[in-house]
């Protein structure tokens, strides 16, 4: 079974960047031929990238002096979202109230990072209502201590280029500030197909 790309074995210098073992295994399939070297190289490759690449999130909460929700999930698929293609962002909370939430709102703020590494501000949307039929939304009232979220199909992004991004997401229950996300993840541009490469 192929090892994780983050994996070491027992005495393997990890101060060698990138690791060695991918490489290595596809040049083991260079001796099959130039088409399969090719190949193995670029998925091998690939599937490290990803690997390092994942999104990363934060339930801020404990902004909120009364935090009403809670963050238990937050995903992008696929992860780094590939520019130019679909996606999917789903999320999964727990209500921490003792009464029903009636209306459940969001405040959305996006950020990319510069090539200095600094922040800064892209867009903004909302507030907007998390309660409905939409696919962006759930059925409301929400019960009391209930676990609830919400799935969101994208046609194709917006981003036109590679890079990192946050967005800074605050939610409010019944007009109450209830909790936050804090998420930052990636866009990647979409990878050579490997058939036309071989041609």
């Amino acid at each position: 079974k192929p090892r994780a790309c983050s994996a070491a074995q027992p005495g393997e210098n990890l101060a060698v960047y990138p690791p060695r073992w991918p490489l290595e295994r596809s040049r083991r399939m260079c001796y099959l031929g130039l088409p399969l070297c090719i190949a193995a190289t670029l998925v091998i490759i690939s599937s490290c990238v990803h690997a390092s690449a994942a999104l990363e999130w934060q339930d801020c909460g404990l902004l909120s002096d009364h935090p009403g929700i809670q963050l238990l999930s937050y995903k992008h698929e696929p992860d780094p979202i590939v520019l130019g293609e679909p996606y999917r962002i789903s999320r999964t909370f727990r209500s921490l109230l003792d009464a029903p939430i009636h209306n459940l709102t969001e405040d959305f703020r996006g950020y990319v990072r510069d090539g200095k590494g600094e922040w800064n501000f892209t867009f903004s949307n909302g507030p907007f209502s998390r309660c409905g039929a939409k696919d962006y939304q759930t059925t409301c009232p929400l019960a009391a201590r209930s676990e609830f979220g919400f799935s969101e199909h994208h046609p194709s992004t917006h981003v036109s280029e590679p890079g990192e991004h946050r967005s800074v997401e605050h939610y409010y229950a019944d007009s109450r500030f209830a909790g936050c996300a804090v998420v930052v993840y990636k866009y990647e541009a979409r990878l050579p197909d490997v058939a036309a490469t071989l041609v």
